[in-house]
């Protein structure tokens, strides 16, 4: 049976959003557990495939240069968190070789957050003329998988390497476009539980296996709320506390919840004595 699953951020009380001039809106994710990739994903469709709950992406040709490959959803998505996680499994030429995320592209200009895996660089360079913006060498390895964040609030873009700061970037030529995924230079690289979240981004419903489990997060300056869930969203009276202990890392606070049969839904509310 088949559970379907909503974080709905309904914040009655804005005060706290106001005084940090953080407005929530919804999350966009997508776990490729199904067995085919998601009609909103636009691009190379081709040279990725949903494989055992993971996005597999390939980039590969005998000789190079070796062409970046990329599908994304959105189309003025602006300012938001993504996360996403990567592992480069098997190099093709191994000199190019690496697995990104795709940030503001309007088809003009965009950013490119990548873990450049055959050089052990963190890299940011615009996407169509390949400026760099930031590059830092890290110890970066095959098959290992990494969580990777990027923050972007108008000019200002913050990344994050397994909740480590990379580094930040101010630059306004893109400030809204699609987000997604890349690979180049790869016979094979992962990506899995890719979320974006902020104020503008559609909010979309995930299909779970009930028995399974549903990870959610919002940062952790939201100190004063408490997480609620109901299986009745037009009934007000019928919303339930959700009694699992959320755990604070890297500026966000997560709870992970099982899934039973049914429709679920969960706000933020304020946390009134």
């Amino acid at each position: 049976m088949k559970t379907s699953v909503q974080f709905l951020c309904l914040l009655s009380g804005s005060i706290l959003l106001v005084s940090t001039s953080f407005t929530f809106g919804g999350t966009w994710s997508d776990h490729f557990s199904g067995s085919l990739l998601g009609s909103d994903w636009e691009g190379d469709r081709d040279f990725f495939s949903v494989l055992n709950g993971t996005l597999d992406g390939i980039s590969a040709q005998p000789v190079g240069p070796v062409p970046l490959h990329q599908v994304a959803v959105g189309t003025n998505w602006g300012d938001y968190s993504v996360q996403c996680r990567i592992n480069v499994v098997t190099p093709n030429l191994a000199i190019c070789t690496k697995g990104a995320l795709i940030l503001r592209d309007n088809g003009k200009d965009g950013y490119i957050f990548a873990l450049h895996v055959a050089a052990k660089t963190i890299e940011v360079y615009r996407l169509y003329d390949h400026e760099m913006l930031l590059s830092k060498d890290a110890p970066l390895e095959m098959k290992t998988w990494y969580l990777v964040r990027a923050e972007l609030q108008g000019s200002t873009m913050k990344f994050f390497v397994d909740n480590e700061l990379i580094g930040m970037v101010t630059d306004g030529r893109s400030l809204s476009g699609a987000v997604g995924v890349a690979v180049q230079d790869t016979m094979e690289t992962w990506f899995d539980d890719f979320t974006v979240t902020g104020p503008a981004i559609p909010s979309n419903g995930l299909e779970l296996n009930a028995g399974s489990k549903i990870t959610l997060s919002w940062p952790s300056f939201l100190t004063n709320y408490v997480l609620n869930e109901t299986s009745n969203i037009s009934a007000p009276s019928g919303w339930d506390t959700v009694t699992n202990t959320p755990v604070e890392v890297g500026g966000y606070f997560t709870v992970t919840l099982d899934v039973s049969p049914g429709s679920h839904f969960y706000t933020l509310a304020p946390n009134d004595p």
